[in-house]
Parts: structure tokens; sequence; C-alpha cells
């Protein structure tokens, strides 16, 4: 009752502070309530009623318990049994998962199979977008050589050298530029004319003949990952082509001011078997690129300390390479390709004729003609002054040479005669290998003439480059009859 009573002053307590402010109970009726609260504590029957009532309270409260844990003991059981379920329908999904280990590799052969299949398929091309201006003078004559780097991307980055020198016409243009994934268009990043007697630091509207160039990707000096495609000249300093006047290398952004010259006859063999050239010819430079800092790394002549090469500059490394071993050591420590810069003048590059086995400038529309560009059986053909170069960088920032095979057939000409006229046609085939003996694609091209009694053109170069990613590349016979400037985007489906 201790516990009704103190309810019950607490309720009266809160009363006369209510109404303190209105009508506040006089000392007779406080009086009145207090006797009341003291007969309320001395009620026995009051208090057993409340038990009773609370007892009754209880009997319901625990037969809603009883019935609550009779519900969950079927819930448990219900749940137990769906356990079970579960648990006997994953060992059944597991054991068939478990197959997934002997599906995946056959999946992935599969896959390897129809790569394989697809890139052992002859695909013909099919001519797209102009490159240059097409006419009937020797002006317009383009190289069919180039230097192309096929991106993971599909684009072809690429240096298209002049075909001759010193003249302001398309002939003797060096050329720069990227090829859309789709074969649409092209980007040209820098262009000139090439002189042999003219000669600019820093070029802008003339590049000396004397060198040789490379567009490659490189990055940031403190940005590893950010990469661009650069141009970039093995340059000599003066109007010169003596190996005494030899500059060096550098980066067209960077400039003239940060040319390095590698140590002369400092050289290494890079992963692929390729030695770097630094004989300071301006007609070769084989110079090392590393694949994780993207940059160009050469042996200073000065100093013999390492020089990193960027397209913003140049990092002077303290490591010392006083000899060819030093530099070979460095280099199977890492990562690197020689890239073989292509000369800045190029007519035709070389190959076999298949008539004398000789090699030579593939500059006849009537002869067959087969070779590579690139390394086989421990013999590079690439780049320099005699051949086109051919590079991929992959979907793991890695750039590395390609084998590129070429085999032409075609026939002479004859005009018009007695005995009637003899059309030349021809056709070339194409194969693209990777370092590691993949076939990455196989591509053909025919071609006829526009004139009756006349060549097609030269077929063995007609395929001047194909990148295997987006089969988009460059088509250019060189010339019809009375026609040059026949360039133009190409690509296959």
């Amino acid at each position: 009752m201790a516990t009704i009573q103190n309810a019950v002053q607490a309720m009266v307590d809160k009363l006369v502070t209510d109404m303190k402010g209105s009508t506040p109970l006089s000392a007779e009726d406080q009086a009145l309530v207090s006797n009341a609260i003291t007969k309320l504590a001395d009620n026995d029957r009051l208090e057993k009623a409340l038990v009773a009532v609370a007892e009754e309270h209880l009997d319901v409260a625990t037969g809603e318990l009883k019935q609550a844990t009779s519900n969950n003991t079927s819930t448990m059981a219900n749940a137990t049994q769906s356990v079970n379920n579960a648990s006997n329908t994953l060992v059944s999904r597991s054991a068939q998962l478990s197959q997934l280990d002997n599906i995946t590799p056959a999946i992935e052969n599969i896959t390897k199979v129809q790569q394989q299949a697809s890139a052992s398929y002859v695909k013909p091309l099919f001519g797209l977008t102009p490159l240059e201006t097409a006419g009937s003078g020797g002006e317009n004559r383009r190289t069919t050589a180039a230097f192309a780097i096929y991106d993971n991307s599909g684009e072809t980055h690429l240096v298209r050298p002049s075909y001759t020198a010193n003249t302001t016409q398309e002939q003797s243009r060096i050329e720069f530029l990227t090829l859309s994934n789709d074969g649409s268009h092209k980007s040209t990043h820098f262009t000139s004319f090439v002189y042999t007697n003219a000669f600019e630091q820093n070029p802008v509207g003339k590049v000396l003949q004397y060198g040789s160039s490379a567009f490659l990707p490189l990055a940031l000096k403190a940005a590893p990952n950010d990469i661009q495609y650069e141009v970039v000249f093995s340059s000599q300093d003066s109007v010169s082509s003596s190996v005494n006047d030899y500059g060096g290398i550098f980066c067209k952004t960077a400039g003239f001011n940060s040319i390095t010259k590698p140590k002369k006859n400092l050289n290494a063999v890079d992963q692929w078997g390729v030695t770097t050239t630094t004989n300071y010819a301006y007609k070769t430079a084989g110079v090392l690129y590393d694949n994780n800092k993207h940059c160009l790394v050469m042996v200073d002549e000065g100093t013999s300390l390492l020089i990193e090469k960027y397209r913003d500059g140049n990092n002077i490394t303290s490591i010392s390479i006083p000899d060819d071993a030093a530099l070979q050591s460095y280099v199977n420590a890492g990562d690197f390709t020689c890239v073989n810069f292509i000369y800045n003048t190029i007519v035709h590059p070389h190959g076999i004729s298949r008539y004398n086995h000789a090699e030579g400038a593939m500059s006849s529309y009537a002869q067959n003609y087969h070779g590579y560009f690139g390394i086989l059986n421990g013999v590079t053909k690439m780049g320099h002054n005699k051949y086109s170069a051919h590079y991929r960088f992959t979907e793991g920032k890695k750039l590395e040479p390609i084998n590129y095979y070429f085999m032409s057939n075609s026939e002479a000409y004859k005009t018009a005669n007695s005995s009637g006229t003899v059309n030349s046609e021809g056709e070339v085939t194409i194969a693209l290998e990777s370092m590691m003996g993949e076939l990455l694609g196989m591509y053909q091209y025919r071609t006829k003439p526009e004139s009756a009694g006349y060549s097609g053109g030269i077929v063995a170069v007609a395929v001047n480059c194909i990148n295997p990613y987006s089969n988009v590349g460059i088509l250019n016979e060189h010339y019809l009859h009375n026609q040059y400037g026949l360039g133009r985007t190409c690509r296959a489906f």
C-alpha cells in the first residue's frame, strides 16, 4: 500500500502546485484529502483486490507466454527444415559450380581459337578517305614507307617521310599524323618540308633531311601515366651531314635545348633482340624506350649519366653507365624496347625481288617482291633508311615491334600495238605477327590500271600500314598512268 499512497500523494502535490495560480486548495480541503489517503492505506480489501487483479493479469500473461513459446517452437522447427533444405540445395549447386573450373579453360580455348580463325582470314581492303591531293605532276609524289605505331584504341600514329627534298611541294613533305580508328579522317600533328640546305633548331617549316624521326607515346616527368604521342627528332646540330656535327635526340615539345647526345657506340640489346644504334650516322638512330616509365632512355655523351627523356623535358639520373656491359645489365633488369627511327627521306622501302633474290627499293610495278619489316631469325629489318617500321602499343601500355610480312604478284603491261594491249594487274598479301608468334591479322589488296595498256601502280608497297586492332591503314600504289598523290585510308571488315 505504500506504493499506492506515494502515488496518490504525488498526484495531490501536483494538483496543489497546478492550482496555486487559480483556486488553490484550502487548508481544510487539504486535510480531507490527507485523511482519505490514510484510509486508503489502511484498506486491506483494496490491497487484496489489486493483488487479485495483478494475479489475474499474470495468468493471462503466462498463457500468452506459453502460446508464444509453442508458436516459436513450431517456427523454429520450420526454419530448421528450411535451412536443411537450403543446405541440400547449396550442396547440389556447389557441385555444379565446381564444374566451372573445367569450363573456364574450355571457354578461353574456344575464344582463342575464334580469334586465331578471325586473324587467319584474309581480309580485303576498301579505300575510304583521300589523304593527299592527286595530280599528274611528279610534285605530288609521296613515299610508300612509314613509321607506324598501332595503338590498342584502334588509332594509328605515323611518320610519313618525304619523297625528296628542297621544294615546297608535296613530294618534299614529312608528316606526323594520326589515323582515326574508323578510317574516316586523319589528324596532322606536325608537317614540314624537308631541305638539305636549311636548318631550324626547333622546326617550324623546315626540317633538315640529314636526320631521322619517330612519333612515340611519351609521358610527363611527374606523371608516367599521362601518355600522349610526341614528335621526336634525331638531329644534326647544323646544316651538315657529318658525324662530327651530330646533335642528338630531342622531343619537339621540350625543344632543341633539351637535346641529348647519346654516348657514341655504347649499345645494348632489348628483350626482342634489337640492338640500339648510336653511331652518329644521320640515317640511323635506335633508342631505348622504357615500358614502365614511358620515356626514352640514353647515356649522355659528356657525363655517362643515364638520361630519361619525357615529352616535357629530361630527368638526369644519378646512374652512371660507363660501358656496354653496364647498360646491358640495366636493360636486362627492366622492360625496354629499342625504337628504330625512320630516315627523314625515303622513296620506297626495301624488299626482295623474286626474279633474282636481290634486296632493293621496291620501285617496280612489274616485279614481284616479298620480305618483312621486323625481326626474323635474329635479323632486324626495321626503320632507318631502308625499311618501314611497325610497332603496337598494347592494352598493357607496352610498346612492342611486330613483324609485317608481305608478298606481291604483278605483271608487266604492254601499250597498244598490232598485237593488242596488256594491262598490268597485281595483288599483295600482308600478314602481321606479334613477337610471341601470334598471328594478328591477314590482309589483301588487288589493283588494276585506270588506263588500258598501263600498270595499276606499285602493288608490293600499296599497303603502307594496317592496324590489327581496327583493321584501318593506308593504301598508296604511288602512281598510276600520269597520276600521283593516291594515298587514302583503308579498312577491312
